[in-house]
C-alpha cells in the first residue's frame, strides 16, 4: 500500500506513513477527515477523508455496511462528531467558514431585509405597501438564489470529492 505525508499545518508535512499509521492517528483524533495527505512521490495533496473513503471502498469490502451505517447518522449525531473533532484540534470557529455557508448567510440576510423593507414601507411614515412587497419578494427570491448557489457548490463538490 502507498505511503503518505501529512499536513499538519502550512508550514510543513511529515512523513511518510503508511495507510494503517494514518487511520490510527484519524481514529486517535490527531488528524481529521479535512487534512490534506499526499501520496510518496505524487503532487496532488488530497483530504485524508477522500483518501481513506477511497482506500476502504477498493480493499475492504466486507467493511461497506459499516460505512452505510455509519454515513446513516442523525442530525444529533453529526452536530455531536463535529463539535467533539473541533474541541480535539482547538480550531478557530473561523476556519469552518465555508463557500455554501456563506451563500446562505447572505441568503437569509436577503430575507430579512425584505421583511425588514415591508415593514418599514407598510408604516404610517411610508404608507407604501405595495413597494414594501416588492421588497419583501426581492429579497425572497434573492434568498432562494443563495440557498440555489450553496446547493450546486455542495453537489459539485461531492463529485469532484468521488473522481
Amino acid at each position: 500500500m502507498a505511503n503518505y505525508y501529512v499536513a499538519f499545518d502550512s508550514n510543513h508535512a511529515d512523513g511518510p506513513y503508511s495507510f494503517e499509521e494514518l487511520e490510527a492517528l484519524y481514529k486517535e483524533g490527531k488528524i481529521l477527515s479535512e487534512t490534506l495527505v499526499c501520496p510518496e512521490g505524487g503532487q496532488e495533496w488530497l483530504s485524508f477523508g477522500r483518501v481513506y473513503h477511497l482506500t476502504k471502498n477498493t480493499n475492504r469490502k466486507s467493511d461497506e455496511k459499516e460505512t452505510e451505517s455509519n454515513s446513516k447518522k442523525s442530525f444529533v449525531e453529526i452536530i455531536l462528531d463535529d463539535s467533539e473533532r473541533a474541541s480535539k484540534t482547538n480550531k478557530e470557529p473561523i476556519e469552518d467558514i465555508t463557500v455554501e455557508g456563506i451563500f446562505r448567510v447572505v441568503g437569509v440576510m436577503a430575507l430579512l431585509a425584505g421583511i425588514i423593507l415591508l415593514l418599514v414601507y407598510m408604516s404610517e411614515s411610508f404608507n407604501q405597501p405595495s413597494l414594501g412587497f416588492i421588497y419583501l419578494l426581492s429579497g425572497a427570491f434573492s434568498c432562494l438564489v443563495c440557498f440555489w448557489f450553496a446547493k450546486v457548490l455542495t453537489l459539485l463538490q461531492k463529485i469532484a470529492d468521488k473522481k
